[in-house]
């Protein structure tokens, strides 16, 4: 028989902190592949609910074994998507990329006209109450005054206003998102690759994913088992509300952008669609970003479906029209949405989302307001363990069925059945 000595309580926190400080070291090293790994996993988890559908649903009856059932369900997953993603790609791409060229186009005159805008505005002397402000007894003209401080002539050179490329941007985008795992081949063989890995590791996640949380249950102390779990439901219901809240908001917003734009005769609707979609993934100020693309349409352009509509005039009744629509996703939408899953201040998301943006590029800014959630899940965890208080009240709360509100309706009919009861019994009696 082979015995093995314990260790001692020192050997463990010696061993303990040295695997600690093995594994930091590791992810600092292993940082690049991290936005991989942060993509696969949150395609995963949207993915996951129609994973369990076509398994409980579609697959369930039949002689299959749940772990073959559910990789069965995960390729029928994919095959759903692709041919979504082919749809997608033969109908409504073609007509984005033909705006979108149309847009990146029409940047430079954009950028010029907003460039004598602002320059004719700033070149008039500043007055008030009607009387001309004076400095050193000369009136006070803005523009004139820059020019001194810097020695520019031309406001573009002050603002450092260049043309955009968007492909360049795009392509800077995905390659943030996929990391530089595979430097060493370039071009279309770099993209076929990652998307590779990307597939085969939410196939993995989707299909083993619950099994992994068990494991990483049992690996933990069996007193503390039911703290993970609590925490893992807590930190679940942020993420869900939050990412499957924001796809909904970004559909819905992105929708009635489209629509709005379209009915105002404001050009590009796709992209303007697209792109308030798109901001609505950066938490409190993404809708408000959205405006000024399609403020800064209007001011140079007049409406296609609405007569002597256009300059000034279009773009102020397109600023009430976007203000509008903010005012009804946070009245009606974002509370029926999005719900109490972060409950973070503004502030708190504003701070969030710079931090998020220098440790992380873009996908620290969409998944900052989340992350600032989840943190205040451990440290509501610690101060109730520190303090000898329930950690997560908020989850017994959640869990508690709420019991029924009888209506007037249905007391009526309760009534009305005692009473026939009771006539019953005294007619069997008499």
């Amino acid at each position: 028989m082979i015995t093995s000595p314990g260790w001692t309580l020192r050997t463990k926190r010696v061993i303990a902190s040295v695997v600690l400080v093995l594994m930091a070291l590791a992810v600092l090293r292993l940082s690049e592949i991290l936005p991989s790994v942060a993509v696969a996993a949150i395609l995963a988890y949207l993915l996951t609910p129609l994973v369990n559908f076509i398994e409980n649903r579609v697959l369930a009856i039949g002689p299959l074994k749940r772990r073959r059932r559910r990789g069965i369900a995960v390729l029928l997953t994919y095959i759903v998507i692709l041919f979504t993603v082919t749809v997608v790609m033969l109908v409504i791409v073609p007509a984005i990329v033909q705006q979108l060229e149309a847009f990146g186009r029409q940047i430079p005159q954009l950028l010029r006209s907003f460039e004598a805008s602002l320059e004719e505005s700033l070149n008039h002397p500043l007055s008030f109450n009607g009387e001309p402000i004076l400095i050193n007894g000369e009136p006070f003209v803005p523009l004139q005054q820059l020019r001194d401080a810097t020695g520019v002539e031309h406001l573009t050179e002050m603002l450092q206003l260049q043309e955009l490329d968007l492909v360049d941007t795009t392509q800077s985008f995905i390659g943030s998102l996929t990391g530089p795992a595979f430097n060493f081949v370039g071009g279309a063989l770099t993209a076929i690759i990652n998307v590779i890995f990307l597939l085969s590791m939410m196939f993995f996640l989707m299909r083993d994913g619950a099994m992994f949380i068990q494991k990483g249950i049992d690996l933990t102390p069996t007193l503390y088992r039911g703290d993970v779990r609590r925490l893992l439901y807590e930190l679940g219901w942020v993420w869900n509300a939050y990412l499957r809240g924001q796809l909904t908001l970004a559909l819905l917003m992105g929708t009635a952008a489209f629509i709005a734009a379209t009915l105002l005769g404001l050009p590009n609707p796709l992209i303007l669609g697209l792109i308030s979609g798109l901001l609505e993934f950066i938490p409190s100020i993404g809708s408000g970003l959205a405006l000024f693309p399609a403020a800064l349409l209007a001011l140079t352009s007049e409406s296609a479906t609405i007569p002597f509509l256009e300059g000034g005039t279009f773009a102020l009744v397109t600023v009430i029209v976007w203000a509008g629509l903010q005012n009804v996703e946070a009245i009606i939408l974002v509370p029926r949405v999005m719900g109490g899953s972060l409950n973070l201040h503004p502030f708190v998301v504003i701070i969030a989302i710079i931090a998020g943006a220098t440790l992380a590029g873009l996908l620290g800014i969409i998944l900052a307001a989340p992350a600032v959630a989840s943190l205040r899940v451990f440290g509501q965890y610690i101060y109730g363990k520190l303090m000898d208080k329930d950690p997560f009240p908020s989850a017994a709360i959640r869990a508690a069925p709420r019991p029924p509100r009888p209506t007037l309706l249905r007391q009526e009919w309760v009534n009305r059945v005692g009473v026939m009861a009771r006539e019953r019994l005294d007619a069997m009696r008499k």
